[in-house]
């Protein structure tokens, strides 16, 4: 045990001087041209020249690599039981503690969510317009300008947050931030939180130290994405319905939902969920012949569960539909993620390799004309494993169901951010005795690296250099994610067999 309490300080130091190199560069990394903040956060958002070469690049990704690392000891020594549950909390909580106290990092999202906030208060649409219709105010300045002609593409819940924000800051910029990532942290808390109380009691210290990655601690907290409410509502939705409460499960759900859109699918999930679920007394009586129709009492038991559900979810939802004008809005701009670009995407990779082929082939296969293709594809295949779950939804826990199919369609959707894996990542988390730890180790790890900004300064004394990455990026990108990928599935695999035969010793 001392060797595990040795150990897991050297877990709990890689990480935190990992977060903090993280800190210390990746917020001014991800500033832009044309960006105004209203404040340095004492020198940590000081802008970088983006046509010179830069080591901050290099390391931010030291800064990452060493959080990942420290986090998949962690992972490991939690499986071993050589951490408690407390022991994991506090490691977990030292790591966020300089993300938390820092300047928002890797994303300028946060500052599109103030001008989003801004729009509501001077009762401008953001369904409708992008922040740019607020000319030249503080909050469009410092938003991103790849997004300031974007319609907002996040639920009435999460619109009326930002409002509520926006209006106890003041009007200020710098308050909002401050008040979004306490919000933040408190998604984050509750998150924690929801996947130690569902684990099985024995593997809770795992569980917690599989929920505290480095994409909940580097995207949801330290970049202030708005996943951090929307994974802390879901997760709280799955623990409600694994503790029997089906209204308010529903209920936190349907909040969820009208933060981002795609914790729809944990509302079929449940509602599927219910619907299988045997009442006492209704089972029906072999007394007829075998066609015959089931009683109605037992028919009548497996609609009330959906009827009820329904119900909650429509009444719930027109509340919450009704927090801002225009709520059903989202609705027209939930697409506009898709309008991004992300290279390492998969199904952006499959259309590369398709035009490459084409290119070959003289078969002249345009990459816009690949890419609808995967991405329809992306779309089709996500939706079959999808309705297979739902099929088969008595087969595993709920709540790796749930994260199955959030992460199929994170990953094969036409877009792939980081923060975007945590909408499978925590529902599976929450299920690690029936979860390979691998998977979401790997997942995670792979995670972290995705969406650093701004490292191609490492290479802008190179003439051609960036040019070159730019055309190459997405076979850069896939080739990189396998290496990560089977990289950190072999350092598990050898690190498990090496403390089995330590333990057997």
């Amino acid at each position: 045990m001392a060797g595990g309490h040795g150990e897991a300080i050297l877990a709990g130091l890689l990480g935190l001087a990992g977060a903090c190199l993280v800190v210390a560069t990746a917020g001014r990394l991800a500033l832009r041209s044309g960006v105004e903040l209203p404040t340095d956060w004492f020198g940590l958002l000081i802008p970088v020249q983006l046509d010179r070469a830069s080591a901050l690049p290099a390391f931010m990704i030291i800064g990452v690599a060493l959080l990942v690392i420290g986090w998949l000891q962690l992972c490991l020594l939690a499986r071993r039981g050589s951490v408690s549950l407390s022991q994991t909390g506090i490691i977990i909580a030292v790591w966020c503690l300089p993300v938390a106290v820092g300047p928002p990092i890797l994303s300028l999202d946060i500052y599109s969510y103030v001008a989003h906030g801004a729009m509501l208060t001077a009762d401008l649409n953001p369904y409708r317009n992008g922040p740019d219709i607020l000319g030249n105010q503080p909050s469009l300045l410092a938003s991103d300008p790849v997004w300031r002609m974007s319609r907002a593409p996040y639920g009435p819940l999460a619109l009326a947050l930002l409002k509520a924000a926006y209006g106890l800051s003041g009007g200020t910029v710098l308050g909002t931030v401050l008040i979004l990532r306490a919000l933040a942290l408190a998604g984050v808390i509750v998150i924690l939180g929801c996947v130690a109380w569902a684990a099985d009691p024995r593997r809770r210290p795992l569980a917690l130290a599989a929920a505290g990655s480095p994409v909940v601690i580097l995207q949801l907290l330290g970049a202030v994405h708005l996943e951090a409410i929307m994974v802390a509502l879901l997760a709280a939705g799955l623990l409600a319905a694994r503790a029997g409460r089906p209204i308010a499960s529903m209920m936190l759900l349907t909040a969820a939902t009208a933060v981002k859109w795609p914790a729809a699918f944990a509302i079929v999930a449940v509602a599927v969920w219910h619907a299988g679920t045997p009442v006492p007394g209704t089972r029906p009586r072999n007394t007829g012949p075998p066609d015959a129709h089931p009683p109605r009492a037992w028919v009548w038991a497996r609609l009330r569960p959906v009827a009820r559900d329904v119900g909650v979810v429509s009444a719930s939802g027109l509340v919450l539909v009704l927090l801002i004008p225009d709520g059903l809005g989202w609705l027209r701009s939930a697409a506009t993620p898709a309008s991004g670009l992300t290279l390492y995407a998969p199904t952006v990779g499959l259309a590369d390799g398709l035009a490459r082929l084409g290119d070959i082939a003289d078969m002249k296969i345009q990459f816009a004309q690949a890419l609808n293709l995967t991405r329809t594809a992306g779309i089709v295949v996500t939706a079959g494993v999808m309705l297979r779950l739902l099929a088969t939804i008595r087969a595993r826990n709920l709540a790796a169901t749930v994260g199955w199919g959030l992460l199929t369609l994170a990953v094969l959707g036409p877009v792939l951010y980081p923060w975007y894996l945590t909408w499978g990542l925590i529902p599976l988390a929450m299920a690690t005795d029936r979860v390979r730890m691998s998977l979401l180790g790997t997942v995670s790890a792979v995670g972290a690296f995705l969406a650093l900004p701004h490292c191609e300064l490492l290479f802008a004394n190179l003439p051609g250099a960036t040019p070159w990455l730019q055309r190459q990026a997405p076979v850069i990108a896939i080739s990189t994610l396998f290496l990560v990928l089977i990289s950190v599935v072999i350092l598990t695999r050898r690190r498990d067999s090496w403390s089995t035969t330590t333990l057997k010793r």
